[in-house]
């Protein structure tokens, strides 16, 4: 007997490819302000504390706002996810033809300003997603930027936003089938899908 192997996704649908690259690309982007938001909290804590304990150590001709602060991990994750999407948002900028949100050059003390214009960023990336084609040097920094995304999210546990309503589960009738994508062994984004009732996972 003949071995059977899996028929591709894109030999049954050739749009199928398509859609599910369009759908991660709307849930890392979706990400955004969230990850924004919890790595500038994290990041900027030991700042605000440190910058509180010099106040109480320095008496006059002293500058905090000139002394260095040694940045942690999760401060170089913030800053790392922060350059990574402005120079996405450049590179697609110049491909398409279009402005782009110019980010300050580096990651906002204001968390809450840095969230807005993380809003500002996803709402452009999902306006412009459909006219994104495979330009390889675009592609590149799409895949460091939603990697860094996911790592943010994992490390952070930041939560998870939804842009589409989570789909029927066939085992207990519920609408709880959610569609996540993490880490693959190589890397890569790999597609979960689960419902969050039963827990009923879906082979992809």
């Amino acid at each position: 007997m003949p071995e059977l192997t899996a028929i591709p996704e894109n030999a049954i649908d050739p749009d199928a490819a398509y859609e599910r690259w369009v759908a991660s690309y709307l849930w890392h982007v979706d990400q955004l302000p969230n990850v924004v938001q919890a790595s500038g909290t994290v990041a900027m804590a030991p700042r605000m504390i440190r910058a509180q304990q010099l106040r109480e150590k320095v008496s006059g001709g002293g500058y905090v706002d000139n002394m260095l602060v040694v940045d942690g991990p999760e401060s170089r994750n913030a800053a790392a996810v922060w350059q990574a999407l402005r120079g996405y948002l450049t590179v697609a900028a110049s491909r398409l033809g279009v402005e782009a949100p110019l980010l300050p050059g580096v990651l906002p003390d204001d968390v809450e300003l840095a969230r807005l214009w993380a809003y500002s960023a996803n709402e452009w990336l999902a306006a412009v997603v459909y006219d994104i084609l495979d330009w390889p040097d675009l592609t590149a920094r799409q895949d460091e930027l939603f990697r860094l995304i996911r790592r943010a999210r994992t490390r952070l546990d930041a939560g998870t936003v939804r842009r589409a309503r989570p789909e029927l589960c066939d085992t207990c009738g519920e609408h709880a089938v959610i569609v996540d994508w993490v880490d693959g062994p190589d890397g890569g984004a790999a597609l979960t899908k689960a419902c969050r009732m039963c827990g009923e996972t879906y082979a992809q």
